[in-house]
């Protein structure tokens, strides 16, 4: 009988450690769900089942190869190959797509929260209850290019010289990675690169500093390639520029992002000494403090665990120049004379910043 027990258990089907989350509309009591994968601590719900939880149908279409939501503002659709959420012919960026897993297309807690809500007009309960489980399949893993983008991010060290050696600038998207387009057709990656030519003129110019783009043109790149303009020796700064899109067309402003670990929690950062702050947070608001000064609206600074940030002591900050959601915004924004306005604005942070920098550095030596 005992080796029938023990046989018996040794050919039980094996299941790898699931996670599980709780989804609710507010007010409602909570459904479990579990079957849930995770990668990194995001967790991966399928589409279906957190509908059935806040009142929403929808359906996979085997031509287009999306995922149709039914909504009151008509259908909605993403789909494992697109980072963005189309609704009616406008464009919503994700953090994170959506991805095929054991057969079922998946969407995170964060589209569920933020787009997921606001398709529903409701406000959603969200809880992950193993947010240290990590269960994907073995080949949904992480790659070791994702590891290396993560972590590869080190300031190098510099014994004097030049106020600032160089400064890298990723114009986000590319190529068919157009990033937001707004009603009228105006492309994110058209403004991002428009910004960056602009931006790299400015800085060689005035401070003749070596500037390294991660591209010149309307091309695609690979995460590695974006990474290259931020890997050199002798780079001091690396900053990201991207445009946002809302639902709401009354958001707008610039939005700065900063890596987690290095924000200071709650305190106002315009308030706090500068000893207290990483670099990128300095760099971070010595950008706002010109911008505002310039007249330019500048909604904050946030952390941000996003991947394009990487990890390490290289300040970095990503810049969401504003929303082409917003009809005045993205009139402003396709003008020669607001980007040279933001530009301008952009070069006045980072020479007070390296300026700041230097100074702090000498001091120590």
């Amino acid at each position: 009988m005992r080796l029938f027990i023990l046989l018996f258990c040794l050919f039980l089907p094996f299941n790898s450690a699931t996670a599980a989350v709780d989804i609710a509309l507010r007010g409602k009591d909570p459904v479990r769900i579990e079957d849930v994968y995770q990668q990194r601590g995001i967790p991966y719900v399928a589409i279906e089942d957190v509908l059935d939880v806040v009142g929403l149908t929808g359906h996979w279409n085997s031509i287009s190869h999306t995922f149709r939501i039914r909504t009151k503002r008509g259908w909605a659709e993403i789909s494992p190959a697109s980072s963005f959420l189309k609704v009616s012919d406008e464009y919503y960026p994700l953090e994170e797509k959506p991805r095929f897993i054991d057969g079922r297309l998946r969407v995170t807690d964060n589209f569920i929260l933020n787009q997921l809500a606001q398709l529903s007009g409701q406000s959603i309960y969200f809880r992950n209850l193993d947010p240290g489980t990590d269960n994907l399949p073995e080949k949904e893993q992480t790659t070791g290019l994702e590891k290396l983008f993560a972590f590869l991010l080190n300031k190098k060290a510099s014994p004097g010289g030049p106020i600032l050696r160089a400064v890298a600038i990723d114009p986000g998207h590319g190529g068919l990675d157009t990033g937001v387009i707004a009603p009228s057709g105006y492309k994110e990656k058209e403004l991002n690169l428009e910004v960056a030519q602009k931006l790299a003129k400015q800085l060689k110019m005035k401070l003749g500093t070596p500037i390294y783009l991660s591209r010149d043109g309307d091309y695609e790149l690979t995460m590695e390639q974006r990474l290259q303009s931020a890997n050199k020796d002798d780079v001091d700064i690396w900053l990201l520029l991207h445009a946002q899109a809302s639902f709401s067309p009354e958001d707008s402003g610039v939005t700065l992002f900063v890596r987690p670990e290095e924000v200071v929690p709650n305190i106002i950062v315009e308030e706090v000494a500068d000893e207290v702050l990483s670099d990128s947070l300095l760099l971070a608001n010595e950008l706002v403090l010109a911008m505002r000064e310039s007249g330019i609206k500048v909604r904050g600074i946030y952390p941000s665990s996003r991947l394009s940030l990487g990890r390490g002591t290289l300040p970095t900050v990503e810049i969401e120049l504003g929303y082409l959601s917003h009809a005045e915004e993205l009139l402003n924004l396709q003008t020669p004379e607001y980007q040279d306005q933001m530009v301008q604005a952009l070069y006045s942070g980072i020479r007070r910043y390296a300026k700041q920098s230097k100074e702090k550095t000498d001091g120590n030596n």
